[in-house]
């Protein structure tokens, strides 16, 4: 299936944005040169809003890592910058390409690679490569990680910006075969004037092909969160996959053990390709998350500040790919998809080791993307941002001067596009 980016090219790229009726949301679109797949926002060392994503090439079919800065009083986007050594960059929609920023501007972009052989064709590595010019010229690709066979999968990333200017990552390894259940957490982190160090195993057992989430607060404290493998006892030693949360106060130095963000006690054996988000305000941690343990849907939890987090609450029954955002008046803001009839659940299993991998997880044949404000013990604003019409999915947001710069993928017509609006929030 072919996805298509829109762009609309008058010196800048203007990437237009969807806007939003009571209704229906009015969509204007043009093609890239190539096709482009995995939408991923973030901010630069300025504040700036980033979009990144992975663009096809026609001449060599192989994809490559772009990105361009965001104009919010123009609504544009900047020329993309092409990430060179990114070629043959992995298109999963819950491990896509990413760049990050130090605050001395030096942008590191992080990708996978596969590497198929006969006993494991999901084999795979993680790569960085640093710009220190704004992109004009890049490093080789260097590996994330210490370990470099390639007989095992290595993905499911996430990068942030430490308050000491440095990038640190979370990803998932494979790199203990069948010795565990499942894959491991690993975090790295950059030095100054220089690239990531040692990589760190923070947990063995986790689920292998959900996305994990890792995020820094104003006062420099580290928050990942991530699905987890568990086998409670009282359940006849069956495994469970619920979200765990692990904290940093000594900027990576050290976590603390697991805290699970949730007892939901999902009995799955596989993976459901649906990873957690975490937001930080004032009050605490908060957590949102898609499970199928004690009743389906996106959830959400608090912590206070001594990190215990409260009963799960409900969110909604229908959404997946939750993504969430605190502004700067500490709002909570979650968009994801909401699926317009009830899927049947499957497992996706994936052995990051030695196994396959069976996946159902593509969004339903009509869904729609939602944008919520949580709001403790109330029903928050609730905007639809378009009609269900279409199979609209993924969505990604990053927060801006007048609220948040929403993103999203949508199938139509055999092929995909990737839609932007603003949203104003009070």
């Amino acid at each position: 299936m072919k996805r298509i980016i829109t762009v609309l090219l008058t010196g800048l790229i203007f990437l237009t944005a969807c806007k939003q009726k009571h209704d229906k949301a009015t969509i204007g679109t043009l093609s890239t040169q190539g096709v482009a797949v995995g939408a991923y926002l973030t901010q630069d060392n300025k504040g700036n809003p980033v979009l990144c994503w992975s663009e096809q090439d026609g001449e060599d079919s192989l994809y490559r890592l772009k990105y361009a800065s965001y104009n919010e009083q123009t609504n544009t986007f900047g020329n993309p910058v092409t990430v060179p050594a990114s070629s043959g960059i992995s298109t999963s929609a819950e491990s896509m390409g990413k760049v990050g920023f130090k605050a001395d501007g030096t942008v590191i972009a992080v990708y996978s690679k596969r590497f198929p052989n006969e006993k494991n064709p999901y084999a795979g590595l993680i790569y960085y490569s640093s710009s220190s010019n704004n992109g004009k010229t890049w490093s080789a690709s260097q590996f994330l990680h210490s370990d470099t066979t390639h007989n095992y999968g290595r993905s499911f990333f996430d990068i942030t910006t430490l308050k000491n200017g440095e990038l640190a990552a979370v990803w998932l390894d494979g790199r203990f075969g069948k010795s565990i259940k499942g894959s491991a957490l690993f975090f790295n982190r950059t030095t100054k004037g220089n690239g990531f160090g040692t990589d760190t195993c923070l947990e063995k057992g986790t689920c292998e092909c959900c996305r994990t989430d890792i995020l820094t607060d104003k006062a420099g404290n580290i928050h990942l969160a991530y699905r987890n493998i568990t086998f409670p006892t009282g359940l006849s030693d069956k495994q469970v996959r619920d979200m765990g949360y692990k904290l940093s106060t000594d900027n990576g130095k050290t976590f603390s053990a697991v805290k699970a963000i949730s007892n939901d006690n999902w009995e799955i054996d596989g993976c459901p390709h649906s990873g957690p988000s975490l937001a930080v305000t004032k009050e605490g941690v908060n957590a949102v998350w898609f499970t199928a343990g004690g009743g389906s849907g996106i959830y959400n939890a608090s912590s206070n500040k001594a990190l215990d987090f409260d009963k799960r609450r409900l969110i909604t029954a229908q959404g997946r790919h939750p993504q969430l955002i605190s502004l700067a008046n500490d709002q909570l803001v979650m968009v994801c998809e909401e699926l317009k009839d009830e899927p049947e659940e499957k497992p996706m299993k994936m052995n990051h080791s030695h196994g396959g991998m069976t996946m159902n997880h593509g969004p339903a044949a009509n869904s729609k993307i939602v944008l919520r404000t949580l709001i403790p013990g109330k029903e928050g604003r609730i905007t639809s941002i378009t009609d269900g019409q279409q199979g609209d999915h993924h969505a990604v947001i990053t927060r801006i001067s007048n609220g948040a710069l929403v993103a999203w993928e949508r199938e139509k017509n055999g092929r995909s596009e990737i839609c932007y609006t603003q949203i104003h929030i009070d």
